[in-house]
């Protein structure tokens, strides 16, 4: 009995790893130190949306892609879970969603989160950013060509062609950078130099925003 104790009391701790891909969510936790992968589960958001421009828009409910992932978590092992000391959030790059300042998400009875005042995702397959349109835009200063489903590109076309759209919100990152804030509680999205990268207009080399353009 003291044996199985003492192995209970030093039970390794974990890190739980969250990629939020294009069509499916995965999780797993992995044991901090070994680096063993102790468990991972798999869930599709079918999250696709119609979009208001047809076949050319590419957009996700940022609702359903929340709810698949706390699906996941919600089935791992509940030890395991316990022993988490830190986490790690990968995402699909270019998109943007965008959200209201501290009306983002919430918290249910059950301590679920629940998103609110959140626009849909617009994924890296958006199209509605024509070459015509992207050639009026200003030359980024950055190693990336500007492409139709970058963030910035696509906040563009928003303030152009919807801007009492817009005007609903305050807050913008990857779909990733949302999950984080609302992880943290954070009243603004940090994002990582990879994530600004794949957004066009962004300098890697400085690490800025080319806030001039």
């Amino acid at each position: 009995m003291e044996a199985n104790k003492s192995q209970h009391q030093f039970r390794p701790s974990c890190v739980l790893g969250i990629d939020i891909g294009t069509t499916t969510i995965k999780v797993s936790l992995v044991e901090e130190i070994s680096r063993k992968v102790v468990q991972t589960l798999s869930r599709e958001t079918k999250a696709s949306m119609v979009s208001d421009v047809g076949h050319l828009g590419n957009e996700q409910d940022v609702h359903k892609i929340c709810t698949a992932l706390q699906f996941c978590v919600s089935e791992l092992s509940k030890d395991w879970l316990q022993r988490i000391v830190k986490i790690g959030v990968s995402g699909q790059m270019h998109g943007v969603m965008l959200w209201k300042q501290g009306l983002g998400w919430k918290r249910n009875n059950f301590g679920r989160y629940e998103t609110d005042n959140v626009s849909p995702l617009f994924t890296w397959q958006d199209g509605r950013c024509t070459p015509e349109f992207l050639t009026s835009m200003p030359e980024p200063e950055s190693h990336l060509r500007l492409s139709t489903g970058q963030g910035c590109a696509t906040l563009y076309w928003l303030s152009k062609h919807r801007p009492e759209f817009m005007n609903r919100f305050d807050c913008a990152g990857t779909v990733q950078d949302f999950v984080v804030a609302m992880l943290c509680g954070l009243p603004r999205p940090i994002m990582s130099v990879q994530n600004a990268a794949s957004w066009g207009y962004f300098d890697t080399v400085s690490n800025q925003w080319n806030l001039q353009r």
